[in-house]
């Protein structure tokens, strides 16, 4: 089914259509994806970490101008716990740099000013402890830490810049991931739409296919394979409840001269008129089918011998007096219709359908415009009450 929906134009567009969409949608997921991990980091512990170094960098500025005034042993001391924090603050602004992957690439270039930074810091601790033994160094000393903080001062600076970049950012981010989480929903919806049309487009085809399997084409009557199935289940209903089923075949007489006096188009617009003149005059629960060229067969269910004559031979009158609708023709067609009756089902359709098709052709042996009947033998009604059921009906025809 699925291979017969792709090999029509509709069921590939829609097929094209459906991976397009699938596509943009999985293109979107992973854009959304990563736009919800970008929006929903968190910078708070960075910002409080960089904050907290800013303010050690006064403090130990501020020990350095103090410690002429200090013991010796308690300046070194307070200048090392100092320096301690401030190496303390870096790391840990590093390492919150390390759990925020989409912050790593926008501050790379300052990973060089961190070591250097280090590395001053180690080498102020190392001077601050000469400077101890050796006066003269102190001036230099608070040189140096001027120095070291004003690089903390930018580094931190930069820092701050860079998450304010990214905070404004985030909210861009969130603006757009509301607009693709929109877009995202209008892609499943039209997704989905198209998956329904297409199963509603692909469940119309098999039906199309499937009523094109069971029905004739010109006359829009049930096609002999229908027939067949139908008559096969009222063959088992019928011995089940032990009810008669009964059989009419329908020839039109002479359809051959109509298609060489007026052409095939004419023929083919009288079986679709007489065809829709038959499927008026049926009942609902008789199946009425085009078998041949201008063959028909009416199955009746429940319907006896009687009944089934009395049906054919209103046909048969119906047909003679009908008047065709846009068709000029100089006779009127007429048809000749041949019964027979199953009772209880205890016959095969192909048997059923015998005794109608024997029946058929004695009614064109008699001069065609007539109904016989053929019945099983063993059938309750006998074959010569069936013929003068059959010649009483012929006579009000003619006696009308």
């Amino acid at each position: 089914m699925m291979r017969r929906f792709l090999r029509q134009p509709g069921g590939r567009l829609a097929s094209i259509f459906a991976a397009l969409l699938f596509a943009m949608s999985a293109v979107m997921g992973s854009y959304l994806y990563s736009a919800c991990q970008k929006a929903s980091a968190d910078y708070t512990t960075l910002i409080s970490d960089i904050v907290l170094a800013q303010q050690a960098t006064p403090q130990l500025r501020a020990a350095l101008e103090e410690s002429s005034r200090l013991p010796d042993r308690e300046h070194i001391q307070y200048i090392d716990y100092f320096i301690s924090l401030s190496k303390q603050h870096l790391n840990n602004i590093q390492r919150s740099i390390e759990r925020h992957r989409y912050l790593i690439a926008d501050v790379e270039y300052l990973n060089t000013h961190f070591s250097e930074l280090n590395s001053r810091l180690s080498d102020l601790r190392q001077q601050a402890q000469e400077a101890q033994q050796r006066p003269e160094l102190r001036d230099p000393l608070q040189s140096m830490a001027i120095e070291i903080g004003g690089a903390q001062s930018w580094l931190y600076n930069q820092l701050l810049e860079k998450v304010r970049a990214i905070s404004v950012q985030q909210r861009l981010v969130m603006q757009r991931l509301s607009i693709a989480v929109s877009a995202l929903l209008v892609l499943m919806v039209s997704a989905a739409i198209t998956l329904c049309l297409a199963v509603i487009y692909l469940q119309r085809q098999r039906n199309i296919m499937h009523r094109l399997m069971l029905t004739d084409e010109l006359t829009g009557l049930y096609n002999r394979r229908h027939l067949v199935n139908v008559a096969s289940a009222a063959l088992i209903q019928a011995q089940r409840d032990r009810v008669p089923l009964s059989l009419l075949l329908l020839d039109l007489d002479h359809f051959k001269q109509i298609n060489d006096n007026y052409g095939h188009p004419t023929g083919d617009e009288v079986l679709r008129q007489i065809s829709q003149l038959l499927r008026q005059l049926s009942r609902p629960a008789d199946t009425l089918a085009r078998i041949g060229g201008e063959e028909f067969c009416l199955l009746m269910p429940s319907t006896t011998t009687h009944d089934a004559l009395q049906a054919a031979d209103r046909l048969r009158r119906e047909v003679e007096v009908n008047t065709f609708r846009g068709i000029d023709l100089h006779t009127h067609p007429t048809v000749s219709i041949g019964v027979t009756t199953c009772q209880s089902g205890s016959l095969s359709f192909e048997q059923l359908y015998s005794f109608a098709d024997k029946a058929l052709y004695q009614a064109k042996a008699l001069g065609r415009n007539r109904v016989e009947s053929l019945l099983p033998p063993g059938d309750p009604l006998t074959y010569t009450e069936a013929q003068a059921c059959t010649h009483i009906l012929i006579r009000e025809s003619s006696d009308s």
